[in-house]
């Protein structure tokens, strides 16, 4: 337990002061953009999955492994925060808010029903209306997200 509170009391420190860094390099070859951005779902994946294993682990009983992949999703998020920064991953709210209804639109919304489309093809009847629900959601999502959109650029 000590050196789980060591370790989220290190992420946080750290986290702070690479949120906090103004002076990041700009990266802006597609290369290098593409492979921070693959770093980034890399530790987003592994900081879920770490999350999920920590949960189990809790509701199993199993405090010690709980705590061990509670600190290993913490760390995950840790690099995920690096590679984002680095990234330029956040600005300002407007620019976020555009960013993030671009990406239901251009990225979640047609995902999910690629994957419905061949799930279904596949006769994965159940996993097709899994996709499709998602998608819906994301939709939704993405009207929110133009709601705030407007809502931003008109106090900005």
């Amino acid at each position: 337990m000590r050196n789980t509170r060591k370790l989220l009391a290190a992420i946080t420190v750290t986290s702070a002061l690479i949120l906090g860094s103004t002076s990041a390099q700009q990266y802006s070859s597609p290369e290098t953009r593409e492979a921070l951005k693959a770093a980034m779902l890399d530790e987003a994946f592994s900081m879920a999955k770490y999350k999920l294993f920590a949960e189990h682990a809790s509701r199993t009983g199993n405090k010690q492994l709980a705590e061990v992949m509670a600190a290993a999703s913490n760390m995950e998020y840790g690099h995920f925060l690096r590679w984002a920064q680095l990234y330029r991953l956040v600005g300002t709210d407007a620019q976020n808010l555009r960013a993030a209804v671009a990406d239901e639109i251009n990225d979640d919304v047609k995902l999910y029903e690629r994957l419905a489309s061949e799930a279904d093809a596949r006769g994965e009847k159940a996993l097709a209306e899994h996709f499709q629900e998602i998608k819906a959601q994301e939709e939704k999502q993405q009207e929110e997200f133009k709601r705030a959109v407007e809502k931003v650029l008109i106090t900005d």
